[in-house]
């Protein structure tokens, strides 16, 4: 016991064990079997500590190896620890695997480790020192997150460490954090705050020490996003001269250093001869006289051969591909390289990527897109990791350059092949780039309703997540405790999930196309696009498989223009230029749907993507003719039935979800204090009331919170008809107006079961925050979201004359036409031939703002009571009389 509280003690200089342990490793041959024996003795004599540090102190050949012998000990422990020693040393076993890991270049599994360090350490905080907690794992876990992309959680870590920093009044730990919050800042994009931080960094740090060189050069990264270029190499260079300046014994500073030049290189890539320089002065500085890591190393190399990719000299930037290969995949040869070789590793991804840009300028585009799969891989497995949604829109968004051009690639082998495997490859690439956000969401609802204690506990974590968003929305976010719980619920939620992982994967990343088309009934089709740059990509599938593909030059602008203006801004610009506004939606029915026009009579299932999503694509003319009479136009809405759907996948789900299977609950409120009135709400209620059988009707002050749950949970149909607010009105939280408190959105996520259909009858809840790669998130995405298989939604806000006919017409339909798409486009038309309305209000700003979304069979409405009361009377009425009258009659003849 001696020797390990000698070893606890020596944890205080744990920076030099960490940076000379791999010096000593090149001579110091392992003895596997001594160590086996120790190992044995300790665990018969039950004395834990040490026989964790005998393998925390066993030398290896690599990083690697001892990072294997470190999970092993984690894995085969034969009891918890209890002692303080035990736990202290189970907290240094840890953060050595963390380390180690770190050193091998596996970011992924070096962050578990470091967070169950931190987890271990937040359990027993009288035996952890603050200090060692502060250098040695939140520092390392907070930069990890910011490696691995999710820089919410990575500033959520040094915020921590910051006050770690305060509290031990120690000046150089604190401008070290600001270093740290500064990159993340960066990374999130928020440069004038990252300028903040390391001018407050600036402030503490002593102006010769290798820190404020680290500060400098985190100054010219945002200087450089900013586009200040001059004021980033005046940065970069200073950082440079401070760092080389330092002590030759500072392998942190001469990391910095290593980092420093190539950020230079970066900052000069418009001069290439000027990054060529930088960088290979990083390539010359020696590797045992700073902290290496494999990642770092890697890293540079893989900027040295984008360098030579941009400037077209793909030979010169192979040597360099496969040296980092070499260091990130040791021992694989990259021809052959499987998707169990892959692992979460941003270097990774670049190296993968860069290697099949090399592949195509050589004309080799097969090797390439099994490259673009391994890559895409990669970021599945980086994505993952991450604990904040706003991280992993980030990330979907920064993958879009990459998913158009392996799309470009496969694309072009099918034109000049015409081998139809390249019609599958770009099909996946296409659905592996799509509302991957949601898929996840669904996948969630379906595999987190078990019953063992991991399941229990995310459902707690969960409920707890609710309430302190709730709270903290109702203190107007002022409570920075309420704030920072709610943090740490959404790290242990992470940590779970991560454990139920295998379960949730199983549904697999490739789509079946044969059980995406054994789905479809005859005269069903589904396009799918992917919006490019300025290029749409387009994949048709009926019930025999994928009918075509193709790919157009659009005008993505034209599109965004069309619908703000003949939309969003209100009904003026189509009522005063209806002429203007009948060739604008001419127009963009030409780039669209001009080449594979729609099939007269069929139905179809759009599944847009990018600006495409904002687009009422029933809503366009199919002839270039222009008639003064509106309800003669030949609006696409008249030529085929359309429907919506995110993705494949997505629209797979909800076509196999579960749901209630009866009844009907509707909501209207049309007063509410301190919002304007809703005029059409009490007429829509009036209309729908004959046409719907029994049901549960909430008006006004019952349209509450509680009853609104259970509708939700018990009913086939939700019909709300209030007001409703989304993020692109500004607000802090997407929500539903109902009489005694608002409903978030985020609260679907607790309800177990599910309506078969949701009706949002309420302005705009079909739109929303346009995110790159996961579409509009709207207040349908939501409810597709926590499960429900088919939403009715506005784009735009609902005409009050209008909606309460529409309705009415729909749930009449909706009884007797088993495809409800259909029967929202039949109210739609009729409302087209009405007579009754004046032509002005057929313009498509009238009628086409709802629109369909999901399972088309989702639900078939029972048709109201009443009615067989109805039919009996009649048929009852004249058997009556005539035994009235056979009776009368036989009285008579008596």
């Amino acid at each position: 016991m001696a020797g390990a509280r000698v070893y606890i003690l020596l944890l205080k200089r744990w920076g030099l064990l960490l940076t000379v342990a791999w010096l000593l490793v090149s001579w110091q041959l392992p003895d596997t079997g001594k160590l086996k024996n120790e190992l044995q003795q300790y665990r018969t004599s039950n004395q834990l500590t040490e026989w964790i540090y005998a393998q925390i102190q066993y030398p290896a050949n690599t990083p690697a190896e001892k990072a294997t012998l470190l999970k092993q000990a984690a894995a085969t422990i034969w009891r918890v620890p209890q002692t303080k020693e035990e736990i202290q040393a189970w907290l240094d076993l840890l953060i050595n695997q963390g380390y180690t890991l770190l050193q091998s270049g596996d970011i992924v599994s070096s962050t578990d480790a470091y967070q169950q360090a931190f987890e271990w350490g937040k359990q027993h905080t009288a035996v952890t020192d603050p200090s060692l907690v502060l250098e040695y794992i939140l520092k390392p876990l907070g930069n990890n997150y910011t490696r691995l992309g999710d820089y919410e959680q990575a500033l959520f870590i040094h915020q921590i460490a910051l006050e770690f920093a305060r509290e031990l009044e120690d000046k150089q730990a604190m401008a070290a954090t600001y270093s740290n919050l500064a990159n993340t800042a960066a990374n999130m994009g928020q440069l004038q705050q990252s300028l903040v931080y390391c001018r407050e960094g600036a402030k503490l740090a002593d102006k010769r020490r290798a820190i404020y060189g680290l500060l400098l050069s985190e100054q010219a990264d945002a200087c450089q996003q900013l586009q200040q270029f001059a004021a980033a190499k005046q940065s970069i260079l200073q950082s440079i001269h401070i760092l080389q300046q330092q002590p030759p014994g500072n392998p942190e500073a001469a990391h910095w250093l290593f980092m420093a030049y190539q950020q230079a290189g970066d900052i000069y890539l418009s001069t290439p001869l000027a990054a060529i320089k930088y960088y290979q002065q990083a390539v010359a500085m020696p590797e045992g006289k700073r902290v290496l890591r494999k990642r770092e190393q890697a890293k540079l190399y893989q900027r040295l051969a984008k360098l030579y990719i941009n400037l077209k000299q793909p030979q010169k930037a192979l040597p360099w591909l496969d040296s980092c290969a070499r260091l990130l995949l040791p021992g694989k040869d990259i021809r052959y390289l499987k998707s169990s070789d892959i692992y979460g590793e941003y270097t990774l991804l670049d190296m993968l990527f860069a290697r099949a840009a090399v592949y195509n300028l050589q004309g080799q585009p097969a090797a390439a897109l099994d490259l673009y799969r391994l890559c895409f891989a990669t970021e599945k497995e980086l994505r993952y990791q991450y604990v904040s949604s706003s991280s992993k829109e980030i990330a979907i968004s920064d993958s879009r350059f990459r998913y158009e051009t392996a799309i470009a690639t496969a694309y072009n082998c099918w034109q000049t092949t015409h081998a139809t495997q390249y019609q599958q490859v770009m099909l996946q690439f296409m659905e592996n780039s799509k509302s991957q956000l949601l898929w996840e969401e669904m996948q969630q609802q379906e595999h987190y309703q078990g019953t063992d204690s991991i399941h229990k506990r995310i459902r707690l974590l969960e409920q707890a997540q609710r309430y302190y968003r709730k709270e903290a929305l109702q203190t107007g976010g002022s409570d920075s405790l309420l704030k920072l719980r709610e943090q740490r619920v959404a790290w242990d939620l992470a940590t779970l999930r991560k454990k139920i992982r295998p379960a949730a994967a199983i549904a697999g990343d490739q789509v079946s196309t044969d059980s995406i088309t054994k789905l479809l009934a005859p005269g069903q089709l589904i396009r799918t696009y992917f919006a490019g740059n300025n290029t749409l990509y387009t994949v048709e599938l009926d019930n025999k498989g994928i009918r075509y593909t193709d790919k157009q030059a659009i005008n993505f602008e034209a599109i965004r223009d069309f619908k703000q203006h003949y939309f969003e801004e209100g009904a003026q610009a189509m009522t005063n230029t209806p002429k203007a506004y009948y060739n604008a939606a001419y127009r963009l029915y030409m780039q669209i749907f001009a080449t594979h026009p729609l099939r007269t009579n069929n139905t179809y299932i759009l599944m847009p993507d990018g600006v495409l999503s904002t687009l009422p694509a029933e809503a366009l003319v199919t002839d270039s003719t222009y008639h003064a009479t509106i309800s003669k136009w030949p609006f696409l809405i008249k030529q085929a039935t359309i429907s919506y759907a995110y993705s494949l996948r997505t629209w797979q789900s909800q076509m196999l979800a579960d749901a209630n299977k009866k009844g009907f609950s509707g909501f209207f409120i049309s007063q509410q204090q301190g919002l304007a009135d809703l005029q059409g709400v009490t007429k829509e209620k009036e209309l729908m009331t004959p046409v719907i059988a029994g049901g549960n009707w909430y008006v006004n002050e019952q349209a509450t919170t509680a009853s609104f749950r259970q509708g939700l949970t018990q009913s086939a149909i939700v019909h709300i008809s209030t007001h409703a607010f989304i993020k692109k009105d500004n607000i802090a939280a997407p929500h539903i107006v109902l009489y005694d408190a608002p409903f978030y959105l985020f609260e679907l996520d607790g309800l177990q079961q599910h309506p078969a259909m949701v009706v949002l009858s309420a302005c705009r809840t079909g739109d929303g925050r346009l995110v790159t790669g996961e579409g509009i998130q709207s207040l349908a995405h939501a409810f597709m979201g926590a499960g429900t298989p088919a939403v009715v939604a506005a784009s735009w806000n609902v005409n009050d004359a209008t909606a309460p006919q529409l309705m009415q017409q729909f749930y009449k339909l909706l009884s007797t036409q088993k495809n409800a798409a259909v029967a929202l486009q039949q109210a739609k038309l009729n409302w087209l031939n009405d007579g009754q309305v004046t032509d002005m209000h057929k313009l498509p700003y009238y009628w086409a703002a709802l629109n369909y979304q999901g399972n088309t069979q989702a639900m078939v409405l029972a048709p109201p009571r009443h009615s067989w009361y109805w039919w009996l009377v009649l048929l009852l009425v004249p058997l009556f009389a005539y035994i009235f009258s056979s009776r009368k009659l036989r009285i008579m003849n008596i």
